[in-house]
């Protein structure tokens, strides 16, 4: 478009500086698809001598359908086929006159004419469009003002390159990055991530969580749930799932949620005691019990009497466990339990033995995998290593097992 150019020029030289570019859509044909968008004058002129080869090998047809797959449409979406999925959820054969004229006039500025960004903008820009195509006998004055007056109306979808799999996970691997790499390294990109995650394991539990909540949900009064399976020999995750609606809600249930974990820390005054010397056998009066003012009770309120430990831990009793903690201490199961994985705030007080003290799934499920691997705990951690785009590490895993309890204890 020699006119274009010379107008551009003009202006241009007019005002030292690059305001308009004169490109044809063959030309922007070239610099999306080969070049950069800086705006210099060796860019536009490496543009000219691109599209001219464009132009040679390709009919206009074929140049405006490689355009449109191409261009950048506002709202994350490129090409007509993505903008159709993101504003309106369709397929390209199912939209409308003036929904295909809403696209069409997004091109010029994207961040502007999105009718998701700026619907009375983009109103404008689809009316000015369907007033061309009646101009230029594309349809006609009825079919235009007909289309011109209906409202624009949109009906968002997530594209589909931004579901990601395993986003919970991804989205905790994004955060854990920052621990290893400089935001200045992250922003020069080409770093490739290697995790721990199994995408079949994944599938499977994401599968296992839904059916969960699908099926027990309802009856029980809870909307969401949560699975976190870790190698205990590396501390490897090898699948996280935070819940089951990741677009609608990024709270990630395994590392954010912070619950109390009842009867599972009874465990931990139990190693704790065993690691100390206590054996397993020995016996508690399990029986109504009162300390300082504090008298819990057992799942329905029934006693066994004498019990061993083991029998006390396999039935779940509080009164037993209480007593345990007493006589160990809660400073030690305190300090047992955070060798073995756990990293929340636990509190000094009776309540403990009971799992008062909230923590969340990823450590719980990391200080069991203690036991699993006989007393060796190794750091819950997503990513083996951090590689540059030179193939140069940034980053590699090297866990050493740290001894929490002896063998025997754990066993």
């Amino acid at each position: 478009d020699i006119q274009g150019i010379v107008r551009a020029s003009i202006i241009n030289f007019q005002s030292g500086e690059v305001k308009e570019g004169g490109s044809t859509i063959t030309q922007q044909l070239a610099r999306i698809a080969y070049l950069t968008q800086d705006r210099s004058v060796e860019r536009k002129l490496k543009e000219i001598i691109i599209a001219q080869r464009i132009d040679n090998e390709l009919s206009k047809e074929q140049i405006l359908e490689t355009y449109l797959n191409l261009v950048y449409l506002g709202s994350g979406a490129y090409g007509i086929t993505d903008a159709a999925h993101r504003y309106f959820s369709k397929s390209l054969d199912e939209l409308t006159l003036p929904e295909m004229a809403t696209l069409a006039g997004i091109t010029p500025a994207p961040s502007l004419y999105s009718p998701l960004e700026n619907p009375t903008a983009a109103t404008t820009r689809r009316d000015l469009v369907l007033t061309r195509m009646a101009e230029q006998g594309y349809i006609t004055p009825e079919e235009a003002q007909t289309a011109i007056n209906t409202p624009l109306t949109t009906n968002p979808s997530p594209l589909k390159r931004q579901i990601r799999k395993a986003p919970y996970f991804v989205e905790y691997i994004q955060k854990e990055m920052g621990k290893y790499v400089s935001r200045d390294t992250l922003a020069q990109g080409g770093i490739v991530i290697n995790t721990t995650l199994n995408p079949q394991w994944q599938e499977v539990g994401e599968e296992v969580v839904e059916k969960a909540v699908d099926r027990y949900g309802k009856w029980q009064r809870f909307t969401q749930g949560a699975l976190v399976a870790i190698d205990p020999r590396s501390g490897e995750i090898r699948t996280m799932v935070g819940g089951v609606d990741f677009l609608d809600n990024q709270f990630n249930r395994v590392t954010q949620a912070q619950r109390q974990p009842g009867s599972t820390f009874k465990t931990f005054v139990y190693a704790t005691a065993i690691a100390g010397g206590m054996s397993p056998h020995k016996t508690y009066l399990d029986a109504p019990f009162v300390v300082d003012g504090y008298e819990p009770k057992n799942y329905g309120d029934s006693y066994k009497g004498d019990v061993s430990m083991t029998q006390a831990l396999t039935s779940s009793l509080n009164i037993v466990a209480l007593k345990s903690l007493i006589d160990v201490g809660w400073n030690p199961v305190i300090q047992m339990a955070q060798k073995m994985g756990i990293k929340s705030t636990l509190q000094p007080t009776y309540s403990l033995a009971l799992g008062a003290s909230e923590v969340n799934l990823l450590e719980l499920t990391s200080a069991y995998g203690t036991l699993a691997n006989q007393g060796e705990h190794l750091p819950v951690h997503g990513i083996k290593s951090i590689v540059d785009a030179n193939g140069e590490i940034l980053y590699q895993a090297n866990y050493q097992p740290q001894t929490a309890l002896d063998k025997n204890s754990a066993n």
